[in-house]
C-alpha cells in the first residue's frame, strides 16, 4: 500500500509539474554579442508587426525605424535617438521621436524605449531577439512574452512591454527571408499569428479617398471639404479621408 501511494503521489506531482510547465512561457534570450553601432547604422523597414496601442493595424503602411547614437547621454540617461514613421492607406504620415538605452550592458540586445521627456522607469522593453546584418533582418520583441495562447506566447498590446516586429534592411519584401524570421520567432516560443503584414509598396503616395463619408448622417466627399471652411471641415470631419485637400501629405 505504501509503495502504491508513493508511486501515485510521485506520478501526480510529475503530471502537475508538466502541466504547470506547459502553461508557462519560455524565457527568451536576446542576441549574443550585440553590436549597437552596427544595428543603428542604417534604416530598418518593418515587414510584419503585431498590433499594439501605438501601432494600430490601420497604419501598417511604410513603417520604418531609424536610430542614431547620441553624442552624449540625455538628461535621463538615454543614449539612442529613435525615429519611427508610418502611413495609413491614404498616405497620411505618422511619426514619433523617442529615446532608448541599453538596459544590461553594451553587448546585450536589451533596450528600453520611451518618449525622451520621460524618465527611464517609464520606458518599455525593446529586445533584439535575433539579428543578422549579413542577411539583413532583425526580430524585435517588446520584452519577455508572458501571455499564453493556443499558438505559443505573446507580449501585451498596450504601450509598454508590447509588440513583435520583423525588420529588414531592404524595403522591398523578401518573402523567403520573412518566413525565415517567422520560423525563428516560432522556435523561440512566440505566437506568430499576431504578426500582420506591412505594405512597403506605396510609400510617399498620398491622395484623397474617392469614397464618401458621413457628416452628421449625410454623405460627403473631398470636393465638399474644398468648397469652403476647408480648415474647419478638415479639423472636424475629413482629415483622415482627404489628406491632400487637408494638407496632411507632408
Amino acid at each position: 500500500m505504501y509503495h502504491f501511494l508513493t508511486v501515485t503521489v510521485a506520478l501526480t506531482f510529475a503530471l502537475s509539474s508538466f502541466a504547470y510547465a506547459q502553461d508557462e512561457c519560455r524565457t527568451v534570450d536576446t542576441v549574443p554579442n550585440f553590436n549597437l553601432t552596427t544595428f543603428v547604422s542604417a534604416p530598418w523597414y518593418v515587414q510584419q508587426q503585431a498590433e499594439n496601442a501605438y501601432s494600430p493595424i490601420e497604419r501598417n503602411y511604410c513603417v520604418m525605424a531609424e536610430y542614431a547614437i547620441k553624442d552624449e547621454p540625455s538628461f535621463w540617461g538615454y543614449t539612442v535617438q529613435v525615429k519611427n514613421s508610418a502611413q495609413n492607406e491614404l498616405g497620411v504620415k505618422y511619426g514619433a521621436e523617442l529615446c532608448a538605452y541599453q538596459t544590461e550592458g553594451q553587448d546585450i540586445g536589451k533596450l528600453a524605449v520611451a518618449p525622451c521627456f520621460l524618465p527611464k522607469f517609464a520606458s518599455g522593453n525593446y529586445w533584439v531577439i535575433d539579428y543578422n546584418e549579413d542577411k539583413g533582418y532583425a526580430l524585435i520583441s517588446g520584452g519577455q512574452p508572458t501571455i499564453k495562447t493556443e499558438n505559443g506566447c505573446k507580449t501585451g498590446d498596450g504601450t509598454n512591454n508590447s509588440g513583435l516586429w520583423i525588420f529588414t534592411r531592404n524595403q522591398v519584401r523578401n518573402e523567403e527571408l520573412v518566413n525565415e524570421v517567422r520560423n525563428i520567432a516560432k522556435d523561440n516560443g512566440f505566437d506568430i499569428s499576431v504578426l500582420n503584414d506591412v505594405d512597403q509598396t506605396v510609400c510617399d503616395e498620398c491622395e484623397d479617398s474617392l469614397d464618401t463619408f458621413l457628416v452628421r448622417g449625410v454623405e460627403k466627399d473631398c470636393g465638399w471639404v474644398s468648397e469652403r471652411f476647408t480648415w474647419l471641415r478638415c479639423l472636424l470631419y475629413a482629415s483622415q479621408y482627404c489628406p491632400q485637400t487637408c494638407g496632411k501629405c507632408d
